[in-house]
């Protein structure tokens, strides 16, 4: 069944949900790849409007509070005064090569220290009734030669950004993936134990199609309010209500009828 077809049938009316209801597992799972791997794509091509402004907001940042340094073979370069600090308690910037300062300064939320030949980068624990923080120490060596300022900062993330969005892709597709196919076996499985005893329930191939499908709507509507990124939204409640909605309502759809002699015996006619 044509992908896009297949897609509008499940998110535009329940009955249809019976032409899925008996395929090979497969092929459902198959088509819940193609739709978490458009979807995936899509919500984070929006996010790069997003990414793009925050680089160049952090870019500023620096142009306001980097004092005049360079990179050399991995080394800092530089004949300003230090230790030098820049900054807030909120993000605190500190250059120093003389090796005075080596540690994070835990009176900032964030911050960043740059060494003779690293840098470390540190984040407050605010848990924490000692004021500890969480640094990670990366070395220079690698880095390209330049002044360091916002255009070497747009240019670092630029460039780094052509193999961290696959990378993100597929981060994304594979949580998104695994997530969705916990929630449908989950169901169908917790369903199929529901109908056990009734001959003309659904069993358990068929309703993991029906809630793998029903992913669809949810999906689309979480991928959706999440590019126009709108706030005040419980996005996962709203996700899991529509989601109930559809796979309850595609399994009932799904149910065989009663013959219509059955259905007069037991008053249902």
């Amino acid at each position: 069944m044509n992908f896009f077809r297949t897609v509008f049938d499940t998110c535009s009316y329940f009955r249809n949900y019976r032409a899925f209801r008996d395929v090979p597992a497969w092929d459902s799972i198959k088509y819940l790849i193609k739709l978490i791997t458009l979807l995936s794509t899509l919500g984070l091509v929006a996010f790069i409007p997003v990414a793009s402004e925050m680089v160049e907001r952090y870019a500023q940042w620096a142009d306001r509070h980097f004092p005049p340094f360079k990179l050399q073979d991995g080394l800092v370069k530089t004949s300003i005064e230090q230790p030098y600090r820049s900054g807030d308690t909120n993000f605190l910037f500190i250059l120093d090569t003389t090796g005075v300062t080596t540690q994070a300064d835990n009176t900032a939320f964030y911050g960043l220290l740059v060494t003779s030949n690293n840098f470390v980068f540190w984040v407050k624990n605010i848990n924490s009734t000692n004021g500890s923080v969480q640094a990670k120490r990366q070395d220079l060596k690698g880095f390209p030669d330049g002044e360091v300022n916002g255009d070497y900062f747009r240019y670092l993330i630029h460039a780094f950004a052509w193999v961290a969005f696959p990378l993100a892709l597929v981060m994304v597709i594979l949580i998104a993936l695994l997530t969705c196919m916990i929630q449908a076996y989950i169901f169908a499985f917790l369903a199929a134990w529901v109908e056990r005893n009734n001959p003309r329930g659904l069993r358990m191939p068929q309703l993991l199609n029906v809630s793998l499908h029903a992913v669809t709507p949810a999906a689309i509507v979480y991928t959706a309010y999440l590019a126009l990124r709108l706030e005040g939204i419980d996005l996962w409640l709203m996700y899991l209500v529509i989601y109930g909605i559809f796979v309850v309502g595609g399994s009932n759809a799904c149910r065989d009828q009663l013959p219509k002699e059955e259905r007069e015996e037991d008053g249902l006619l």
